[in-house]
C-alpha cells in the first residue's frame, strides 16, 4: 500500500500546476512538493531522520501542511498537538514523543526548550526566532538530494506498519493526550469510498476546523490534496466569510463542529451541500437535531465512522448514521457499547497502555475500539 507521501508524489506530477493550497498566498502541488524536500533535507542536516518525532505546534496552515508533509517526506513521525496547550502540556508531549525539532508559532518558546530533553531545533512561523530558525531559513537547503542525482532518494519510505501521526487531542486526568496512528491508518482515512468524502482534482474544501484536529487534517485537508483538489484555509474562523464562500459555490465542502455549525445556521443559509457537521458519536445528538444538514460522527480514535445525510429517513436504525464502507460495527456483550472495527482508527495512546486496552477489544481475530456509546439501536451500512 502506497503511504501518503508516495500518494502525494504521484498526484504532484499529475497537478504540478493546479492549486494545491489556496488562500492569499497559494502553493501549486510543484510549489508544495519543492517545499516539503526543503523541510526534510532541513531535517537531515540537523541529523533528524527516519522514525524520528517532530512536534507542530501551529495555528498557520499553510506552514502546518508544508511541515506535516515534510516530516512524512523524511521518514519521521509528526506529532501534531491543539493551539491551547499550555508550556507544561507541550514539555509534556515533546517528552513523551522524544521529538528532535519543535515547529511552533508562538513566544516565548525558550522554557519549551529548556524543559524537552531530546529537542534540538526550534523552527519558527510568524514570530520571533531568537534560539531557533525561521521557518525560510530551515527550508533554505539542497534538499533530500543534495547531489542532484536521478537515483537519490527523494521520499524516505515507511511501512504500512510504521507511525505516520501522532495527534495530541486533549487530556486524560490532567495529563495531555495522543493518539498514535500508522501510515496504513492514514492511507485509509484519506480514501474512503463514499460520494461526501471522495476527492477529485475540483473538490475545494475549506477548512474551517483546526489542523490540529486529526479528523479534518485526515479526511479534510490531506484527502483533499491527494485527491488533487484544493485545500483552502482560513486563519480565523469566521461564519460570515464560510457562508459568503459557501454561498457563492467558491468552496464545496467544509467540516464544523456543532457549536460552528449553531452560529451558521443563526445566518439562515441554506448550506445543506455544503457543510458537514463532525460529531463524536453516531449516537449523540443525533435524533433531536435538524435534518438539513449532513453529520459526520467519529472520534481521533476510531476516525469517521458514520454519516447521516439529510435525505435519511426518521426510523430508529436510520436516525443514527450510515456506517461508512470499511468500517464495521458490533455491540460488545460486556455493557452494550457501540464498538468499531475500521482500518483507519487508532493504533493506540502514547504511553497509556492500559488506557489502550481499556478502550480496545479483540474479538474473533479483530480489534475493535469502544466508542463509549450504548447501542441501543445499531446504525446500517449505506
Amino acid at each position: 500500500m502506497a503511504t501518503i507521501i508516495q500518494t502525494l508524489q504521484t498526484v504532484t506530477m499529475d497537478h504540478q500546476t493546479a492549486t494545491a493550497i489556496g488562500g492569499d498566498d497559494p502553493l501549486t502541488f510543484s510549489a508544495l512538493w519543492s517545499l516539503t524536500d526543503g523541510f526534510a533535507g532541513g531535517l537531515q542536516q540537523r541529523a533528524i531522520t527516519a522514525g524520528d518525532a517532530v512536534a507542530i505546534h501551529l495555528s498557520n496552515p499553510r506552514a502546518f501542511l508544508i511541515a506535516f508533509f515534510g516530516t512524512l517526506r523524511n521518514g519521521c513521525v509528526p506529532v501534531t498537538m491543539p493551539a491551547d496547550y499550555r508550556t507544561d502540556d507541550i514539555v509534556s508531549a515533546l517528552n513523551e514523543t522524544e521529538c528532535k525539532a519543535f515547529v511552533t508559532d508562538e513566544t516565548p518558546f525558550l522554557s519549551v526548550l529548556n524543559g524537552a530533553d531530546e529537542t534540538r531545533v526550534a523552527i519558527t512561523v510568524d514570530c520571533d526566532a531568537r534560539m531557533g530558525i525561521t521557518l525560510s531559513a530551515f527550508l533554505d537547503n539542497d534538499g533530500m538530494n543534495s547531489a542532484g542525482s536521478r537515483t537519490g532518494i527523494d521520499v524516505v519510505r515507511q511501512s504500512d506498519g510504521d507511525h505516520g501521526l501522532i495527534a495530541y487531542v486533549g487530556h486524560e486526568d490532567g495529563a495531555p493526550l495522543g493518539v498514535r496512528y500508522t501510515h496504513a491508518a492514514l492511507t485509509a482515512a484519506a480514501s474512503v469510498e463514499h460520494p461526501l468524502l471522495e476527492t477529485d482534482g475540483t473538490m475545494r474544501h475549506l477548512g474551517s476546523l483546526p489542523l490540529s484536529n486529526p479528523l479534518e487534517l485526515r479526511y479534510g485537508a490531506t484527502a483533499t490534496i491527494l485527491g488533487g483538489g484544493t485545500y483552502l484555509p482560513q486563519h480565523h474562523w469566521d461564519p460570515e466569510t464560510v457562508r459568503s464562500l459557501c454561498y457563492t459555490d467558491r468552496v464545496d465542502r467544509t467540516f464544523v463542529s456543532p457549536s460552528q455549525f449553531e452560529a451558521l445556521a443563526a445566518l439562515e443559509t441554506d448550506l445543506a451541500e455544503t457543510v458537514a457537521v463532525i460529531e463524536p458519536t453516531p449516537m449523540a445528538g443525533l435524533e433531536e437535531s435538524d435534518g438539513a444538514v449532513t453529520r459526520l460522527c467519529g472520534r481521533p480514535e476510531t476516525g469517521l465512522t458514520h454519516v447521516r445525510t439529510p435525505t435519511a429517513d426518521d426510523s430508529p436504525r436510520s436516525r443514527h448514521g450510515e456506517t461508512l464502507p470499511t468500517v464495521e460495527h458490533r455491540v460488545l456483550e460486556d455493557g452494550a457499547e457501540l464498538a468499531v472495527d475500521t482500518p483507519a482508527a487508532m493504533d493506540g495512546y502514547v504511553d497509556r497502555p492500559a488506557l489502550t486496552d481499556e478502550r480496545t477489544e479483540r474479538l474473533d481475530g479483530s480489534r475493535w475500539i469502544r466508542t463509549g456509546v450504548t447501542a441501543d439501536a445499531v446504525p446500517t451500512r449505506p
